[in-house]
């Protein structure tokens, strides 16, 4: 990837991409049903195995779209081109890892190949600094390991997945053809703008998950289990878009005027990999709770709420430490999410019925959604250091 000299630096998300994301409400629905009732760690695995190429193309995707504009007809036709593709991707996710395998393949090697199309044309322009080696590499090789590897039975077909996203995630780590203003140009506003678009998603995937939960068990108790599900669903959702979005508008523009490439890097592609999986699984342990109240959580569905509620908040930390935050500041509130979850909602998941769990959530993620304003308002006031 290059810097892209024609687009503006403040850039907002086009309704192209948010008719492009439609296709996410289904990737992300398709991957949570496997983590319903008492998933186990090949459940857990499968999940992550499948969902982190479609996170991955998701997020170069978006920072495609950031250099050439989503309102211009090269971005346009990219999204409309790849949106097949990841149809595929989550039609072949029930069994991605199984019999349909090959599909989920193919449906990622698709997505390659549009985003290669538009960084070669770059690469191609007279005087452009882009190496045309870089998406060689980059884009269309992880495209061809993936489309033979649907050819390729057993073992070796998840070795050559393994390759494609290795050599992608190595790529993206070397700065060779990179030019530093590069990371310069790129738009924070649309960068926050799609990140949040895609929290939506996983946000309203949870919500989906109890309403139709309680339409097939509907009882008062799971009435009321659903109601203390959806206050954890809000405040999260409180959370991360009342602070969240503030702070990463605040913490790119930090980095990108520092150049820091990495923390860019880290906190455009990764880190938001671990929050969204977190709020996924936590949904599935909620549907869960919500079609059986009375009785406890499984095993694996305390996995899921607890270890979501840790990945949420520890994501969250993670970037705020990447944005420059000082340590101090941090675990100022990410030591209370700590304690809070293992202390508390841990123990009353396995002692308590689910709705008990659910309950002793809301009032974990309620207490610190109050710490996060607290801090917030004493950060704006001077009381504490600004990090």
């Amino acid at each position: 990837m290059q810097e892209h000299e024609e687009t503006p630096q403040e850039q907002r998300a086009g309704w192209f991409e948010l008719f492009f994301d439609l296709v996410f409400v289904v990737v992300v629905s398709v991957l949570a049903q496997g983590l319903h009732g008492d998933p186990g760690a090949k459940e857990f695995g499968t999940f992550l195995v499948l969902f982190f190429p479609a996170w991955w193309a998701w997020a170069n995707l978006t920072v495609t779209i950031n250099v050439v504009g989503s309102d211009r007809p090269r971005g346009q036709a990219l999204l409309l081109g790849t949106m097949p593709a990841l149809g595929l991707m989550a039609a072949a996710a029930p069994e991605g890892l199984g019999s349909r395998a090959w599909a989920y393949a193919l449906g990622a090697a698709w997505v390659r190949l549009g985003f290669f199309a538009i960084w070669l044309d770059r690469a191609r322009r007279p005087g452009s600094p882009l190496p045309v080696w870089r998406p060689v590499l980059y884009c269309l090789l992880p495209a061809v390991l993936w489309a033979v590897s649907a050819a390729v039975p057993g073992p070796g077909r998840f070795v050559l997945w393994g390759a494609a996203t290795a050599l992608e995630v190595v790529l993206l780590s070397v700065r060779a053809g990179i030019s530093a203003e590069f990371y310069a140009r790129l738009s924070v506003e649309h960068l926050v703008e799609r990140i949040s678009l895609f929290v939506v998603i996983v946000l309203g995937e949870s919500v989906y998950t109890i309403g139709v939960t309680l339409s097939v068990h509907f009882t008062r108790a799971s009435g009321a289990t659903a109601l203390l599900a959806f206050v954890v669903v809000a405040e999260l959702a409180l959370v991360f878009f009342v602070w969240g979005t503030a702070e990463a508008a605040r913490g790119l523009a930090h980095v990108q005027a520092e150049r820091s490439d990495r923390a860019i890097r880290d906190t455009v592609m990764y880190l938001p990999f671990v929050l969204v999986s977190g709020v996924t699984v936590i949904a599935a342990a909620l549907g869960t709770a919500v079609a059986s109240p009375t009785h406890h959580l499984p095993v694996g569905a305390r996995w899921a709420l607890c270890g979501g509620v840790l990945a949420f908040y520890t994501a969250n930390a993670a970037i705020s430490l990447r944005y420059g935050d000082r340590p101090r500041t941090v675990l100022g509130w990410y030591l209370p999410a700590l304690l809070l979850t293992l202390a508390g909602l841990a123990p009353a998941s396995v002692f308590l019925p689910a709705w008990g769990a659910v309950g002793c959530a809301a009032l974990v993620v309620f207490a610190l959604a109050k710490l996060a304003r607290h801090r917030s308002v004493a950060r704006r006031s001077g009381v504490l250091g600004d990090g």
